[in-house]
């Protein structure tokens, strides 16, 4: 293989859309065409209602009972339901919704969901959509109930009181319950409120960030959870409900992250898709239209907040969300059950309506008729909280991570998900999944493998933070750094960073191994037909870059130790969050025991330049000594 392509020939293109995307045709281009989405994403959900309360969709399992699945089914389309409603649209399902809360609450009945009776019950995720529900559209979910529908429902929902929600963004479901009941006059235990608004004061990191509570993780549940939580609670103190001086703090923070979540975003829209609960799909978008909601107009300006949330949505018209009937799929761009977390019913993706909170601003609200401006980030940015750098250019946004997550154990993938070097917008990360032969190879990765032939990534980090370093002509370079040990005898400190003015960012590794080790250093995957991938394992190339290119783009990763041997690696089948099948170019290595410095540059986008990469400045390389 030279260092142009690992296949010369162009791999045949992947098809795409509309499959039975209920939004395919949508253009995302004004406030009514987000109406529409509402609707035509809940209308397929109508023929799968079961005893008045349930929305079957699938026979597979999750870590919960089924009730719970199917009452994921029924309560998330509310997130999109009720803003609509809310700022002035219709509605015309509202006698389902109806049924449901009368059929669901009622122990007699054979729809009930069954009551919250245990700490971290899954009920009480739902219970937020309902309390959401009662705070802004109690015309439609409380007064036409009878007093013993009431009750019932009130029951119910008390049950998040007497019970913990889990110590992490799931404080915020009793929260929004507490403002439902509020608004219909049947206030929640405040004890209980108190505690859980204290709890998430205690989850927040730096000034304008959180971490995801007793999992310590960053990812989308700051935005999809704290922060746009938090702007539904201003809205709801707009109508008199909650507490002002809360409802101002949250206003506030999310005014000042506005900035750094705009870099996790590419110029076409594509979130740079990271961490757990991906197959919520463009919830992670629901920040920026909560900040219409609650009127936080952040720095950039309405139309650049319109610009991100619409170009969001647009990015996923083409994308096979449903493969038939219109109902979404567990996935991200595909129907892909391999990357989901055990907790993901055939229900959970509906948390994507969280995606319209902007309907609740009214018609007149300045978002509407604002320009859709531009990306508003552009070139690189610091995130320290996060312990993120990340770029954008006019492809992608690529962000390289000092700090993978806390938790070693939680989500499924976790390593896939949380802790590898580098993400990008434009190609989708590739999880730990086996091919045929069992071997594992994903994107972005440094592995060790040991004699006993197993393999070994970054995990948790001794250390871990952004750090700045003086060049030569007197520039600051922001560099993602961490220290790690992936197992017993062996240390490795990590330096990542961006080059100024290059489509390439480097990687270099200082290993310490008291044993004979293996290494592969891989860059990003591409998405590819199976059949006209050439060699499973590996193809080697003379000048120690590997390269490979598809319909999907070109992405290599080269060598600049001089010591290690160009790869081109087939992950597993469904191990690709965009693609089912992808390809991945690789540096591999083995080394003796003792201490080696690895460094690598690597690229990948449309068409990549042949010009040779980048070197290492000294100024970094001066970090491992």
């Amino acid at each position: 293989m030279s260092g142009d392509t690992a296949d010369a020939r162009p791999i045949t293109g992947e098809p795409r859309g509309p499959w039975a995307n209920p939004i395919a045709t949508n253009p995302f281009a004004s406030r009514a065409d987000m109406e529409r989405a509402v609707v035509d994403l809940y209308e397929p959900l109508l023929p799968f209602v079961v005893d008045d309360a349930r929305i079957r969709l699938g026979s597979f399992g999750a870590a919960f009972e089924r009730a719970s699945g199917e009452l994921e089914g029924f309560a998330r389309p509310l997130y999109g339901i009720v803003p609509l409603v809310a700022g002035g649209g219709r509605f015309e399902h509202w006698d389902r919704v109806r049924a449901g809360l009368i059929a669901g609450t009622d122990p007699d009945h054979p729809g009930y969901w069954g009551a919250v009776a245990r700490d971290i019950d899954q009920r009480m995720v739902e219970q937020a959509a309902i309390g959401i529900a009662l705070a802004f559209c109690p015309d439609e979910v409380w007064e036409p109930l009878t007093d013993e529908q009431r009750d019932r429902l009130v029951d119910w929902l008390g049950g998040i009181a007497e019970f913990e929600p889990a110590p992490n963004n799931w404080q915020f479901f009793r929260v929004l319950v507490a403002l439902g009941l509020e608004r219909v006059g049947r206030p929640l235990d405040a004890d209980a409120v108190e505690r859980s608004l204290e709890l998430l004061e205690g989850y927040r990191l730096g000034e304008h960030w959180y971490v995801d509570g007793g999992l310590q993780n960053v990812d989308y549940y700051v935005p999809m959870a704290f922060h746009t939580y938090g702007l539904i609670y201003a809205a709801a103190n707009d109508l008199g409900l909650g507490d002002d001086d809360r409802a101002a703090r949250y206003r506030e923070r999310a005014r000042a992250f506005a900035a750094d979540f705009a870099a996790w975003f590419g110029p076409d829209g594509a979130a740079v898709a990271m961490g757990r609960s991906l197959t919520y799909r463009f919830a992670l978008g629901s920040f920026w239209g909560a900040l219409a909601w609650a009127d936080v107009e952040p720095a950039m300006g309405w139309g650049a907040v319109k610009g991100m949330l619409l170009r969001h949505l647009r990015w996923w018209t083409d994308k096979a969300i449903s493969d038939r009937d219109g109902v979404l799929s567990v996935g991200y761009a595909y129907d892909n059950r391999t990357l989901r977390e055990s907790y993901n019913s055939a229900g959970s993706p509906y948390w994507c309506m969280k995606a319209f909170t902007a309907l609740g601003a009214s018609e007149s609200h300045p978002i509407w008729s604002a320009d859709e401006a531009d990306h508003p980030v552009n070139g690189e940015r610091v995130l320290h909280d996060a312990g993120w750098l990340a770029r954008t250019d006019d492809q992608q946004t690529i962000a390289l991570l000092a700090r993978p997550a806390a938790a070693l154990a939680l989500p499924e993938q976790a390593s896939a998900k949380y802790r590898k070097l580098a993400y990008s917008s434009r190609f989708g990360l590739v999880g730990d999944v086996p091919d045929f032969l069992g071997r594992i190879v994903t994107d972005s990765t440094l592995a060790i493998v040991d004699r006993n032939g197993v393999r070994h990534v970054r995990l948790g980090v001794d250390q871990a933070e952004i750090r700045v370093v003086t060049l030569d002509d007197g520039s600051e370079q922001a560099v993602a750094w961490s220290v790690w040990s992936p197992c017993p005898d062996v240390v490795v400190r990590t330096a990542c960073w961006f080059v100024d003015g290059s489509p390439w960012h480097l990687r270099a590794h200082r290993i310490r191994t008291d044993r004979p080790v293996s290494t592969l250093d891989t860059g990003f995957a591409l998405g590819c037909d199976a059949p006209a991938v050439p060699d499973r394992a590996q193809l080697p190339a003379a000048d120690g870059i590997a390269a490979v290119r598809t319909w999907d783009g070109d992405s290599r990763i080269a060598d600049l130790s001089g010591s290690r041997s160009a790869t081109v690696h087939a992950p597993g089948v469904d191990a690709g969050l965009l693609y089912p099948n992808t390809i991945v170019p690789g540096l591999a290595a083995d080394l003796a025991a003792g201490t080696h410095l690895l460094a690598a540059a690597i690229a990948a986008g449309d068409d990549v330049p042949a010009a040779d990469p980048p070197e290492p400045s000294a100024a970094v390389l001066a970090l491992f000594d």
